[in-house]
């Protein structure tokens, strides 16, 4: 079984115990032209699939159009740790963002390059923002600088170290100058990957799922001439044998693991964060696709098209979310357009039950839940990371809206969403007796706002404007209802006790004096949508 035709220099020690190498997952990320894919043919040892930009159409392009995985050995002789390090290089073009998310999804740590003449690009901060969102640990590469003065490489350095700056994540990133062509300050870019990973390792991130069921995303496949279907990917968790009884999903085709290769060495088995080829038995080639996932048969995958999620949005998004947007999901290696819905999680004071209350716009940095109903259906989990952007923008626009995690599959009936509406009625004081009119139309619809909270507003303001700050102030994400300190235009704040007479009047305890005719205002929650 081989993987590339390739005729890249080999390195690998042939008598090197692949049980000895902790295999990871290198990710180079970066605009269009910025040296990505010559980094990845100067550190290579081995090629792989679609490797080093050898696929006919990146050829014609000229560009990289779809992950290229190769990879190298890199040993610290002094600890005894021996890495082998899978090089993705993701494509960097402006149209091909939903590669580099399939990319982002399955590395450890990551390489982004950039021009030490042009500078950073749009797609580099967006790529930035991916590695952030996704929690990644990044070095930055400064590249060309045989091709650039020293005044240029400064300013580069500066505007990179001004971007890691905004990130919430990436900002003590380490800045590294390097002449791939001239194999300028590659050494030095090799022992800063050791380091970074040794830290890893000693904070324990390195750890592998190896104790869940199977599940690996397939990202090539093809028929080999007396070893059938090969497909190739990254395990994202537990352990596989040869001879283990396998599905694919969605396809729901029953296989059996023929053989498995690691870096060209055959192997019988493999397990979560290793890179391999795998020969299958009873599927062809042509069967399977992007966004197919080979699992064992107590996965827990699920095929959906509605998702629930806790979402942050990016610090630096320029728009707003709001409810039925579309924007595009990525979900392990697809993106999908889907109708957004956001809210946020309250207490309903009434009976201290938690309620879904709609939001009408979320920004930058700002946190909220989202339902997603996508267009096309998924392969998902509980716990998976999602990337939500907007692709319907120009190019030269940061798309990354933000990130977040799958809570549950909910439809929108499920999570009965709903939404507050204001009642106005007016205090009346008379013989010493204060009662609030208007907020009910009978005695039967009164005593059902018993124990609700009111907001008392002094008749000499602009009710109309009030209400918009009432308003605005549901919309806020800290998902309380009660206030810390009361807004000026709050008059009073009260509590329903009771009715009086039969015509829908009621009377209340206030916190502080309210006046005749003064305004009273009812929050309610009504279903939305």
């Amino acid at each position: 079984m081989t993987a590339s035709n390739s005729n890249t220099n080999q390195n690998l020690d042939a008598d090197l115990d692949l049980k000895d190498l902790t295999n990871i997952n290198l990710g180079i990320f970066g605009h269009i032209d910025h040296g990505k894919t010559t980094l990845s043919g100067v550190l290579t040892e081995i090629a792989s699939t679609s490797s080093l930009d050898k696929l006919p159409e990146s050829q014609k392009r000229g560009i990289t159009i779809d992950m290229g995985f190769s990879s190298f050995n890199l040993k610290k002789e002094e600890t005894n740790q021996n890495y082998m390090i899978t090089l993705v290089d993701a494509p960097g073009h402006a149209d091909l963002i939903k590669t580099v998310v399939s990319a982002a999804d399955i590395i450890d740590i990551a390489l982004i390059v950039v021009d030490a003449k042009e500078g950073p690009k749009t797609q580099t901060g967006e790529h930035l923002l991916i590695l952030d969102n996704f929690n990644i640990p990044t070095i930055v590469v400064i590249t060309k600088i045989d091709n650039a003065n020293a005044e240029e490489i400064a300013q580069t350095k500066l505007f990179m170290n001004s971007i890691l700056n905004s990130t919430q994540n990436l900002k003590n990133s380490e800045i590294l100058e390097i002449s791939a062509k001239n194999n300028l300050g590659i050494d030095n870019l090799k022992n800063s990957i050791m380091e970074h990973l040794l830290k890893l390792q000693n904070e324990n991130k390195l750890n592998r799922k190896t104790d869940d069921y199977f599940k690996m995303p397939l990202d090539h496949a093809f028929p080999i001439k007396g070893a059938g279907t090969v497909i190739t990917g990254t395990i994202n968790k537990g352990i596989v044998k040869v001879g283990d009884e396998l599905k694919i999903l969605p396809i729901n085709m029953e296989t059996k693991v023929r053989s498995i290769q690691r870096f060209r060495k055959s192997v019988n088995e493999a397990e979560a964060g290793d890179r391999v080829g795998m020969a299958l038995q009873n599927v062809e080639a042509k069967q399977i696709y992007r966004g197919c996932i080979l699992t064992s048969k107590d996965t827990k995958l699920q095929m959906v098209d509605k998702i629930v999620a806790k979402v942050k949005i990016s610090d630096i998004f320029r728009y707003n979310l709001t409810p039925k947007m579309t924007v595009h999901l990525n979900v392990g290696m697809l993106t999908v357009p889907a109708k957004v819905i956001t809210y946020k999680k309250v207490i309903n004071p009434q009976n201290n039950n938690t309620e879904n209350l709609i939001v009408n716009q979320v920004g930058a940095g700002q946190e909220c839940y989202c339902s997603f109903e996508l267009d096309d259906k998924v392969l998902a989990e509980v716990g998976d990371r999602i990337l939500i952007t907007r692709l319907d923008l120009p190019p030269t626009t940061l798309r990354i809206c933000g990130h977040g995690t799958i809570e549950g599959f909910e439809s929108l009936k499920d999570l009965d969403i709903r939404k507050e509406v204001l009642r106005d009625g007016n205090i009346r004081i008379e013989k010493g007796r204060t009662t609030i009119e208007n907020l009910a139309p009978s005695k039967s619809n009164a005593e059902k706002l018993i124990g609700e909270k009111v907001y008392v507003i002094d008749k000499s303001k602009n009710v109309e404007e009030i209400k918009k700050l009432l308003a605005e102030d549901s919309n806020k994400l800290d998902g309380s209802k009660e206030y810390t300190k009361r807004p000026e235009y709050i008059k009073a704040i009260g509590k329903l006790k009771g009715t009086f007479g039969t015509k829908g009047v009621l009377v209340a305890d206030f916190d502080a004096e309210v006046g005749n005719r003064d305004v009273v205002l009812l929050k309610r929650l009504r279903r939305w949508g």
